[in-house]
């Protein structure tokens, strides 16, 4: 039995990921009791698996993906509430002040919006508290964080560790058609169209 790897740094996320590979062959005495103690880490993601037979000899070659655990914070509302409501109008614009400056700079994404989040499906008292459908803003800033927390408000603050992939995982998507319009628009700018948030989900325009 033997085993190779290798890695490299995901240029949109940053992340870095490493693949192993994990050799079982038939005339490796115990080989099948080794293999059952060949398992991933908690962070891997088993990819695929091939067997083949060159010379009689039946090998077995499992492909996983390692995937680095990093820190995330999030701030977490109803949809309506982060989205549509007329007193959070300022939050598009502080969204996009900040995808400017990152672009400017040049900086990676570090900060996206997740329609109702899969990592809350851990956290059953969090999501109880967090009328649905929601949607989190999630970084890996923490003072930032804070200051999204202290802007908006009536969100739940809070951090969770994980892979970049499952932590911007969602559920599903939010209708940007799915908000009822405000019979009386009384703020002193055009409200933003609906959808305005996409560019900043996890597979959005950045």
């Amino acid at each position: 039995m033997g085993s190779r790897g290798t890695g490299w740094t995901d240029e949109r996320t940053g992340e870095v990921r490493r693949v192993g590979f994990v050799f079982l062959s038939s005339l490796d005495r115990g080989a099948k009791a080794r293999a059952s103690g060949v398992a991933p880490p908690k962070s891997a993601r088993v990819r695929s698996f091939v067997r083949f037979d060159p010379g009689g000899v039946t090998l077995t070659c499992f492909l996983f993906l390692r995937l680095q655990v990093k820190q995330f914070y999030f701030c977490v509302a109803n949809a309506d509430f982060m989205l549509n409501d007329e007193n959070n109008e300022h939050f598009p614009e502080i969204l996009r002040e900040r995808r400017r400056f990152y672009k400017e700079k040049a900086k990676p994404q570090d900060f996206w919006m997740v329609p109702n989040p899969a990592f809350l499906d851990a956290m059953p008292d969090v999501k109880a508290k967090v009328r649905q459908p929601c949607v989190a803003v999630v970084t890996t800033d923490k003072v930032w964080n804070d200051f999204v927390k202290l802007r908006m408000d009536r969100v739940y603050k809070g951090g969770v560790e994980g892979a970049t992939c499952d932590i911007l995982k969602s559920n599903a998507p939010i209708d940007p058609d799915s908000f009822a319009k405000p019979a009386n628009w009384t703020a002193p700018y055009a409200k933003y169209a609906a959808g305005w948030w996409s560019v900043f989900e996890p597979n959005g325009d950045f």
